[in-house]
């Protein structure tokens, strides 16, 4: 019988030879896998997931699956992978829906990941907690949310709420090691894949200096652009600041922009 690498070879398909080198990547989640397998945390459970579904999320999704769960799963809105669908239906996992751009539906489809009363949810911008929040059901026990926009959407909801939700942003090696480091370095790629242009001498304004606005920032004078930072926290501002970015008035900022980038909750 071939493994799955070597069907992708046989086949020449590009995307599935891209899930399968993410994983030989995931080091941490192979290992973990390992130890799931053998302990079975989620044995019984359902995990609902609301995440980009992608090349690295399907590591993420077949380690849970490897603990136990059972996983119903969509994506967000105008990220979803086809092959990454492809792949995790092809492994049992559950995924509603498809790759969209219409929120109607997307909200459809987190409606019907909720009406499937996981046990634990995973969330990336607070929207299954809300559909939650719609149809409560008692057998939820918590989970996880990723982004710090999500957080800001959640907090008020605490009280009607009342369970643990682990914000996995709040993490400091996520703050560092993807946030700074990670996104800094994609967006530039992004940047330059999307318009083949270089940065070399663009006018850069970015929205926001946390950990995600410091690496975009860095990156993109890496890249010799000229960078201004807009950030309405003095002591932020200040960093910015001392860090060599300009951290002129917002409007003179946007005023000369060729390209503004947001990296904020806010």
């Amino acid at each position: 019988m071939k493994s799955d690498s070597e069907e992708t070879a046989a086949s020449g398909s590009a995307p599935r030879a891209r899930i399968d080198w993410v994983a030989e990547q995931s080091r941490l989640l192979r290992e973990i896998a390992k130890e799931f397998t053998r302990t079975q945390p989620f044995a019984g459970l359902t995990i609902g997931t609301g995440i980009h579904l992608e090349a690295k999320t399907v590591a993420l999704l077949l380690t849970l699956q490897a603990g136990g769960a059972q996983l119903v799963s969509t994506g967000n809105l105008n990220t979803t992978q086809p092959d990454a669908v492809e792949r995790l239906r092809a492994r049992g996992v559950r995924v509603i829906g498809e790759a969209t751009k219409d929120a109607k539906e997307h909200a459809g489809y987190l409606a019907q990941v909720v009406a499937a009363k996981p046990d634990l949810i995973l969330d990336n911008g607070g929207d299954l907690y809300v559909h939650y929040l719609k149809s409560p059901y008692g057998t939820l026990r918590g989970g996880t949310e990723e982004t710090t926009s999500g957080r800001m959407r959640l907090e008020p909801l605490r009280e009607q709420l009342r369970m643990p939700i682990l914000v996995i942003n709040d993490s400091p090696i996520k703050q560092f090691a993807e946030n700074e480091h990670a996104v800094g370095q994609s967006t530039l790629e992004s940047y330059m894949r999307i318009t083949n242009k270089t940065a070399n001498g663009e006018r850069v304004t970015v929205f926001g200096y946390g950990s995600v606005g410091r690496g975009v920032a860095a990156n993109f004078r890496g890249g010799y652009a000229k960078v201004f930072v807009v950030e309405r926290d003095p002591v932020l501002q200040l960093r910015a600041h001392l860090d060599g970015f300009d951290t002129a008035p917002r409007e003179e900022s946007l005023g000369s922009a060729d390209l503004i980038i947001t990296v904020t909750g806010a």
